[in-house]
């Protein structure tokens, strides 16, 4: 079963999460406007919080944030596993794994970015029951918590975001992680791979 609430904030966080491009102050109107009509909920309002604050910014400013936070900051990188495995081969089975799990749920990743991009991951989310999302979020839960450990939301308007996301998770009963699923992760379900592999 669909948890709507759920999926819509995972489906917000991921376009927030996105480089803010010219489109973006866009993006940030439709939001605040969608979401207001959501249920009360302290996820939510991590979400509105954040969307007063970008919408109080230049875009100038806000690129700045987006790239000193995301771009340069070790701790806090959008590519969930490389925070653990860098270039090693464990990110490739990493990313191999998320791009067949996708795959098998009719969910396909373009080349543009690689399937362990947390917006993408959250786009994915957005759009799946809670039994389908759940082994990606949980497998990689210990990361978006340490992004959100280094993101204070007093002093980053991201931290909103990961706050949201996290408490959303503990709302889908996933407040650990769990690298599990041996039917799912097993030998046979890896193939060769690639990074830049479509």
């Amino acid at each position: 079963m669909i948890n709507e609430n759920h999926n819509l904030l995972f489906q917000y966080c991921s376009i927030l999460l996105n480089y803010p491009d010219q489109e973006y102050q866009e993006i940030l109107e439709e939001a605040a406007e969608a979401s207001s009509g959501q249920p009360e909920s302290e996820a939510n309002q991590e979400l509105q919080q954040f969307l007063a604050k970008a919408r109080s910014l230049s875009p100038t400013e806000l690129v700045a944030t987006y790239v000193n936070t995301f771009d340069f900051g070790k701790k806090t990188n959008l590519y969930v596993s490389y925070m653990t495995n860098g270039e090693q081969r464990e990110r490739g089975m990493d990313l191999l794994f998320l791009k067949n799990y996708y795959q098998m749920h009719g969910f396909q990743v373009t080349d543009k970015e690689l399937p362990d991009y947390l917006p993408v991951m959250l786009e994915f989310a957005g759009q799946v029951d809670q039994e389908t999302f759940r082994p990606i979020l949980e497998r990689y839960y210990d990361h978006m918590k340490e992004i959100a450990d280094h993101l204070d939301p007093s002093h980053n308007l991201y931290g909103h975001l990961f706050q949201a996301i996290l408490l959303a998770l503990k709302g889908a009963g996933i407040t650990k992680p769990v690298r599990r699923s041996e039917e799912i992760c097993s030998n046979s379900f890896y193939g060769s791979f690639s990074p830049t592999s479509s």
